[in-house]
């Protein structure tokens, strides 16, 4: 039965492909200028992939890469220049007209890069080289591969390592960027239902701009997230700090109804915002409005954006399925748990940050339970997947390892945080992967 699913999957990736394409794919554009428009998107895809799964690796119980790689933009340009020097395969083309390009980087190379970036830009303390070195443990593999996917079309999916779009396959000259096109799925749902889907891929970008801005240094111990956890009053006006953002791009999958929405706010209005609530609600000496001025320091640009994904209401998803387009009923679900957590010191901002620390690592492993007891088929799970495709495995982790956590709750003695990730992400992974498996048969 798995194997007729990756059959009719690859059926409707191919009548998307084949029947969905926009007036300038069927005609103006050559069908060499096509294979070089489906290698530019595979090659993205797969930049962005391994991308994901680094940003996703842990490297303290509660901090992963993309923490790091958020304290400063001279780390973050150096991680980005690793990602974007990986030497990519040579592309493989299929009678759908897409294309697939592999990707590949040995871990002992990152961790060596990592560790002299650490050494060269890092001013903090939480993380040092052994955490580092850890890394080759969690993940317990020698090489991060990753396979990028792509149709011919014109326009980049959003999320991409600066300057990536300078190392892909040119865009031919007769193919120009156009407005984002209604790729043949979407157009089997009402209007309504698009704009519902994006309206959902904003707020997951804003959630997760959120958890970016929280990722940045004040000083040597303590990160924004450390400052919003130390006052109810900062943690309830925390949101402010996305109150300006905007939308900068759009995305369509164009085989399955996600849509992806990017958002992005300026560095200054993060940095004003949090200068009130120091100045309104703090009552710590942890943190000082010279630490808040020395961000602007570390973070020279001038914007923090982030990606989110939303999906239609569950009953267009039906539909769409009645079309010929198989999707799991949890593909519109947040998946949520709740960890708990608790320290010596429960009465001190100290004791509370750490015990918040721990609940949160407590409800990853929750959420990663979840996420793999999902059903892809009456027979296969999430996990089995994974162990089936061990290449995939770490892309799993790093969305659980990206879930986005609610403000802490405290009792008496214990703290209480939940934390989330949109199915659509985990979807978006196993369906790509599902596609290539039946394209190499």
């Amino acid at each position: 039965m798995m194997r007729n699913w990756y059959v009719l999957a690859g059926i409707v990736a191919a009548a998307v492909v084949c029947h969905g394409q926009p007036a300038w794919a069927q005609g103006s554009v050559s069908a060499a200028q096509n294979k070089l428009l489906a290698r530019r998107a595979a090659e993205a895809d797969c930049y962005r992939k391994l991308a994901e799964t680094v940003y996703g690796l842990r490297l303290t119980s509660t901090t992963f890469v993309r923490d790091f790689v958020t304290e400063s933009d001279e780390i973050r340009t150096s991680v980005d220049e690793f990602i974007k020097g990986v030497r990519l395969g040579p592309p493989r083309y299929y009678e759908d007209g897409t294309c697939e390009v592999d990707g590949e980087v040995t871990v002992a190379k990152l961790i060596r890069t990592l560790k002299e970036v650490h050494a060269t830009h890092y001013e903090g303390n939480v993380v040092t080289s052994t955490h580092i070195e850890s890394i080759k443990e969690h993940l317990k593999k020698d090489v991060i591969r990753a396979t990028g996917a792509g149709a011919p079309r014109p326009d980049l999916p959003p999320g991409l390592p600066a300057g990536v779009e300078s190392v892909i396959t040119p865009l031919p000259p007769s193919a120009q960027p156009l407005p984002m096109s209604v790729p043949a799925i979407w157009r089997t749902i009402p209007a309504q239902a698009k704009l519902m889907a994006l309206k959902a891929a904003r707020v997951d970008a804003q959630r997760k701009l959120l958890e970016r801005i929280k990722g940045l240094r004040l000083n040597s111990t303590t990160l924004v997230r450390d400052f919003v956890t130390e006052q109810d009053e900062i943690r309830t006006h925390a949101q402010g700090m996305v109150v300006g953002s905007r939308e900068v791009s759009r995305y369509l999958h164009s085989d399955e109804l996600i849509a992806e929405v990017t958002m992005e706010v300026e560095v200054a209005q993060v940095l004003t915002t949090i200068k009130e609530l120091h100045s309104a609600y703090y009552h710590g000496n942890s943190v000082t409005s010279t630490d808040i001025v020395d961000i602007k320091k570390r973070i020279t640009r001038k914007t923090i954006s982030a990606t989110g994904s939303g999906v239609p209401a569950p009953r267009y998803l039906q539909q769409a399925v009645s079309a010929g387009f198989p999707m799991p009923d949890w593909i519109g679900e947040r998946i949520a748990a709740t960890g708990e957590g608790t320290d010596s010191e429960m009465q001190t901002a100290q004791g509370k940050l750490r015990a918040a620390r721990a609940a949160q690592l407590d409800a990853l492993r929750k959420i990663a339970e979840q996420i793999r007891g999902l059903k892809i088929e009456s027979s296969t799970t999430v996990a089995d997947f994974v162990t089936l495709h061990d290449e995939i495995s770490a892309q799993v982790d790093a969305i659980i390892s990206g879930a986005l956590a609610d403000p802490p709750i405290y009792s008496s003695d214990v703290a209480r945080v939940k934390v989330s990730v949109p199915a659509s992400d985990v979807w978006r992974v196993v369906h790509t992967h599902m596609k290539i498996v039946d394209r190499r048969g």
